[in-house]
């Protein structure tokens, strides 16, 4: 269980103290006031995409990242294996059924991706 060692105090009106109290009620008996409030402190942190350093910004750049270096990566391959299976004569052909083929299959691991994503 982590340990909390930094200490806040906040105002809020009565109406958010009796929603609170609300909330607090339909948790298990081990859930306090001062989780649920951690727990929407994390929760908007997480969320702030423009906030640099948070880790869903750092997610976010990191996956377009990963995904323009596979696009590129998968672009390459193709163009390696047309070229390997027809003569030089032949490259612009190559080129043109790479890009072809690059994208289907980059739907496809697209496909796969947010497939496992929204089973996480």
């Amino acid at each position: 269980m982590p340990r909390y060692t930094i200490r806040r105090g906040l105002a809020m009106t009565p109406e958010m103290r009796d929603r609170l109290a609300q909330l607090v009620s339909k948790q298990p008996r081990n859930v306090t006031e001062a989780d649920l409030i951690r727990q929407a402190i994390r929760q908007y942190l997480d969320e702030q995409e423009d906030l640099i350093g948070s880790r869903k910004h750092f997610q976010k750049s990191l996956r377009e990242r990963v995904d323009q270096l596979e696009a590129t990566l998968t672009f390459h391959l193709n163009v390696l294996i047309h070229l390997l299976a027809s003569d030089e004569t032949q490259l612009r052909e190559a080129i043109i059924a790479t890009k072809e083929d690059g994208e289907t299959l980059l739907a496809q691991m697209r496909a796969v991706r947010e497939l496992k994503e929204s089973g996480d």
